[in-house]
């Protein structure tokens, strides 16, 4: 059993990332009613989970956002949620200051040029410095980044500096059939470039991920309420866990408790 779950809650995204491994193309479920998310929260509480990120598609796009969240923190986990930062809007962050504990970022380049070919951008174009300096005032910050053909020859120190995350995490583009195979020839790099692009970065929250221990090292819940995982390079999903034993859901993929360590998965949250 892991300690963390990300709770892919919604389906749709205003953003078209290229090596996005939740696009949840083979379903046709866009978000998860309430009472549903309601009850699969109550699970997770019940069986030993302690953190939840809320993620997508964009989670800023789920109907009942903050209705989760509160109830979330209710239940007495730690709250999270990755964004691509594009709807964050005062209301929700000033809605959120004492129940929601993390915001992640999403942030792959500084460059809008590079965004654009890596399908990360809105018609507005986001300050990054402004949105990192706005959650640092009330939550705790983590930025994602995945390196990728478009970004790995990027320096993004001076900004990882000014933004001071307490958590920052590199990812290697990932290949999940299904997902974002048709443009992954693409949007991928070398394994060369990948460790070029750790190499050339320092900070002590800095926390890196290949494609050998992303597998099966995190408990994913899908817009229908399934656990899933990527091990066999496409989503693997389990019966919804609102309606059926969890441990039941549990046994029917792959989880790796060993990477999930091996990559930091336990930390101070």
């Amino acid at each position: 059993m892991f300690e963390t779950v990300s709770f892919h809650i919604v389906k749709p995204c205003n953003m078209k990332c290229k090596f996005c491994y939740a696009t949840f193309d083979d379903m046709h479920v866009k978000q998860l009613p309430l009472s549903e998310a309601f009850l699969i929260l109550e699970n997770l509480k019940e069986n030993g989970v302690q953190k939840v990120t809320f993620a997508g598609g964009e989670p800023l796009m789920y109907k009942y956002i903050n209705e989760v969240i509160s109830f979330c923190k209710k239940l007495g986990m730690t709250t999270s949620l990755i964004t691509n930062g594009s709807l964050l809007t005062e209301d929700f962050l000033s809605r959120n200051k004492y129940v929601l504990d993390w915001i992640g970022i999403s942030i792959d380049s500084l460059n809008q040029e590079t965004n654009h070919k890596i399908g990360r951008y809105s018609t507005k174009p986001i300050d990054y410095h402004r949105l990192v300096k706005r959650i640092n005032y009330d939550f705790k910050l983590k930025i994602n980044t995945v390196v990728n053909r478009y970004n790995y020859s990027e320096n993004m120190q001076d900004f990882i500096n000014f933004a001071k995350p307490k958590r920052w995490k590199i990812f290697e583009a990932l290949r999940v059939e299904g997902q974002n195979d048709k443009q992954f020839d693409e949007i991928k790099c070398s394994r060369e470039q990948f460790q070029d692009f750790v190499k050339c970065h320092n900070h002590p929250n800095m926390v890196v991920e290949d494609n050998e221990v992303i597998l099966g090292s995190y408990l994913l819940i899908d817009p229908q309420g399934r656990l899933f995982e990527d091990s066999k390079g496409k989503h693997t999903y389990s019966d919804p866990v609102q309606f059926s034993d969890f441990k039941k859901c549990l046994s029917q993929i792959n989880l790796n408790r060993e990477n999930f360590l091996k990559r930091g998965g336990i930390y101070k949250w």
